[in-house]
């Protein structure tokens, strides 16, 4: 019997992630105004419930230099993150309710769940947090206080 819970547990687990994997996100322009009073302009997925703040990046082996992923939320509050299921390594920029960024952590990908995976966690309460490839904030001089905008 107890075999049959954990085999019926691992296909709801595998359906999950199959569905999560083809769910298709919006697509958004959005701009950092960097400390220099440069525009860096990103392409971003848009994750903006429950399921796509889930499957995040998870399992892609490549993101395009000047795309990323915006996590949405409907709050500001310390963002917890973490990396598994990932093989690119990201920036996690957070940003506060008012645009202005109040964290950027770089974070190393973590293969599987069984793994140690490491919590990445803002310093500062926010609302969006944006997930661009590891040293793209600083190839592109993003720090702590620039600010971002949506492209209308």
């Amino acid at each position: 019997m107890k075999e049959y819970l954990i085999i019926g547990i691992i296909l709801i687990l595998a359906i999950a992630l199959i569905y999560l994997a083809s769910v298709k996100s919006e697509k958004r322009k959005i701009s950092i105004i960097n400390s220099q009073n440069q525009s860096v302009e990103i392409i971003a997925e848009m994750a903006d419930n429950p399921l796509t703040h889930m499957r995040g990046l998870m399992f892609r082996s490549h993101l395009p230099e000047n795309e990323g992923i915006l996590f949405v939320f409907n709050n500001s509050d310390y963002r917890s993150f973490w990396m598994v299921n990932m093989t690119i390594p990201l920036d996690a920029i957070f940003i506060s309710e008012q645009g202005r960024i109040v964290d950027i952590q770089q974070m190393e990908p973590c293969r599987t769940i069984a793994d140690y995976c490491r919590i990445y966690r803002s310093r500062e309460k926010a609302k969006y947090v944006l997930e661009v490839n590891r040293g793209f904030s600083e190839r592109n001089g993003i720090r702590i206080g620039d600010r971002m905008v949506f492209e209308r």
